[in-house]
């Protein structure tokens, strides 16, 4: 059995993002046998946000990244958490963990930084992104 630990980003306002992306991963659990995975995350209720720096959010982020096999954005949603979500992309980028982008929205959302990071982007579909956390999952972990 292997033991994917994900990072999943808060790029997003709502709790349900998390919610949604636990779903297709709890569902290609349920359908692909060996499949396991925890998620790590640093959420907008964690204090270091409210910090005057970006520096205390991005030590946060880089700490609770730092087991894990990738990374997980849900892109194209919030304009407004750019901020964030390039916070999660350059810590990933400094521990080499892969980016794996879910598409939930129109292609044309999703910024260049993040496409240029992403080892692969799949549609919100369950049997995509758990094919794609197999395929790129830093291993070792």
């Amino acid at each position: 059995m292997a033991m994917y630990p994900v990072f999943l980003s808060h790029g997003w306002v709502e709790q349900d993002g998390i919610e949604r992306i636990t779903s297709l991963m709890e569902t290609y659990r349920l359908k692909t046998e060996g499949f396991e995975y925890e998620y790590y995350s640093v959420s907008k209720d964690d204090p270091a946000q409210f910090l005057p720096s970006n520096k205390a959010l991005a030590i946060a982020i880089e700490k609770q990244m730092t087991p894990c096999s990738c990374l997980i954005i849900l892109v194209g949603v919030y304009e407004e958490f750019k901020r964030w979500i390039n916070l999660e992309l350059d810590a990933a980028k400094k521990l080499g963990i892969p980016v794996i982008l879910v598409d939930a929205v129109d292609p044309k959302y999703t910024s260049h930084k993040e496409k240029r990071a992403a080892a692969e982007i799949v549609k919100w579909d369950a049997m995509q992104l758990g094919d794609a956390i197999v395929r790129h999952a830093r291993s070792g972990k």
